[in-house]
């Protein structure tokens, strides 16, 4: 549902778990979400953090926790955050030795693998902080700090979309003291469920209360992680094949709906042949040409429409997809592209031809992402509340870690049109020499 590089998954059958080497600012994060592919901010490091980190003191190391050090979006290492009354916890003891939560649980579990100067150095952490291990060790760290993870299945996370699902879900989760461990995960939609092997932090004590699936999603994962017993819940709008449990445990926006209000506008502007260009073989594009057809059928209009994709990438899709039509002579006054990439390419191709938005032909997207209001014009869209889907996938992870056995109700947003400078009233005729000019 949007441009981005990497959209097919990984043809390996085996999953792969990308790691952190470094933290950047989530609102950098966010910036360079909209930057070039090309840019160097694009090729930043993808795990990210928000809140003030304290300084590195050497290769690895974080000082023992200080007041006001304490992100609320962490990856997998050792930052901690006190409660009000200091008890020490085995995320404090990982931050003063210097290690991940798993090497720390380990060693205080006395379990075989760990080094013994680790294991030396987290037992002198523990002393210092007076730590106490609770017999329970994952009720502690919950009471302690809840953590969620942030799982996101097979894209890029530099794209506005999934950027602004994660702020989201970090901000509903921040109000109310949770942390949120953030982790990339490419896979196969045709690998077994039995080799798709979830990595060793989600079984770690405390670390996966709960997963939040996001990205673009298959069964196989949500089959292997109810294998593992973890909690979880998704994105639902890009979940490929069917929901184990349709209308529960998941978090989208009324696309359908959507569509329909976009496809109607475009009809009472007095367009007739609006042209859809979207590739159906993705259920989101395919759910929003369905919407778009129905209406156009309503109306007794012929529905016109690209949906084989002619290149992976939204935006050349868009641009080639334009080419197509307008050579095949088709007289369209209107494009509702089913994302603002594949409309931002469609409106590049016009351009090349002389032909000019709006005046020659309308162009309507959808999504909203940041690019959408910086155009000239700006682009007319069906904006996704991607911000508040990220808080709602957050409630329910919240309250999913509660009563993990409880199926909870989906949270559908709206998705609504917003009117900018694409889109212009039907005036005839259009200047379709130029395009095949």
């Amino acid at each position: 549902m949007e441009r981005e590089t990497g959209l097919e998954p990984a043809t390996s059958s085996l999953g792969s778990w990308h790691s952190t080497t470094e933290l950047l600012p989530l609102a950098s994060a966010i910036r360079d979400a909209t930057a070039p592919l090309g840019s160097a901010a694009a090729r930043q490091p993808q795990h990210i953090t928000t809140g003030r980190l304290p300084a590195r003191h050497g290769p690895g190391r974080l000082p023992a926790p200080q007041a006001g050090d304490y992100p609320s979006v962490v990856p997998y290492c050792g930052v901690s955050r006190r409660k009000a009354d200091s008890r020490a916890t085995i995320i404090d003891v990982a931050a003063l030795a210097g290690v991940s939560l798993g090497t720390a649980s380990r060693a205080l579990n006395n379990r075989r693998g760990v080094d013994p100067a680790l294991r030396l150095k987290v037992a002198e952490a523990a002393r210092s902080l007076h730590y106490v291990r609770a017999a329970n060790a994952r009720k502690a760290l919950r009471e302690s700090c809840p953590i969620l993870t942030f799982i996101l299945g097979n894209r890029d996370f530099l794209h506005p979309m999934h950027a602004r699902l994660l702020l989201g879900a970090e901000h509903y989760c921040e109000e109310r003291g949770y942390f949120v461990v953030f982790k990339r995960f490419d896979y196969s939609p045709g690998a077994a469920v039995a080799e798709l092997k979830l990595p060793a932090l989600l079984y770690e004590h405390g670390i996966a209360d709960c997963l939040i699936l996001a990205g673009t999603n298959y069964p196989n994962l949500i089959e292997a992680t109810e294998r593992a017993g973890i909690p979880y819940v998704f994105f639902g709008t890009n979940l490929v094949g069917a929901a184990p449990n349709p209308g529960f445990d998941q978090a989208g926006s009324s696309e359908s709906a959507g569509a329909v209000e976009a496809t109607g506008y475009l009809i009472r502007l007095g367009h007739r042949r609006i042209c859809y260009i979207g590739d159906i073989s993705q259920p989101w594009f395919e759910r929003r040409y369905r919407a778009y057809a129905d209406t156009m059928a309503e109306a007794g209009l012929e529905p016109l429409a690209q949906t084989v994709s002619l290149a992976p990438d939204n935006f050349q899709n868009g641009f080639s997809s334009a080419e197509a039509v307008l050579e095949s002579g088709a007289a369209i006054t209107a494009i509702f592209a089913g994302s603002d990439h594949i409309a931002l390419g469609a409106w590049e191709q016009l351009r090349r031809r002389g032909l000019r938005v709006p005046e020659d032909i309308s162009l309507l997207g959808f999504d909203d992402i940041p690019e959408a209001a910086l155009t000239l014009p700006p682009l007319t869209t069906v904006h996704v509340p991607f911000l508040e889907i990220g808080r709602e996938l957050a409630r329910l992870a919240i309250e999913k870690a509660a009563s993990p056995r409880v199926a909870l109700p989906e949270s559908v947003l709206p998705a609504e049109l917003v009117l900018r400078g694409t889109t212009w009233p039907c005036l005839g005729s259009r200047k379709t020499s130029r395009a095949n000019s």
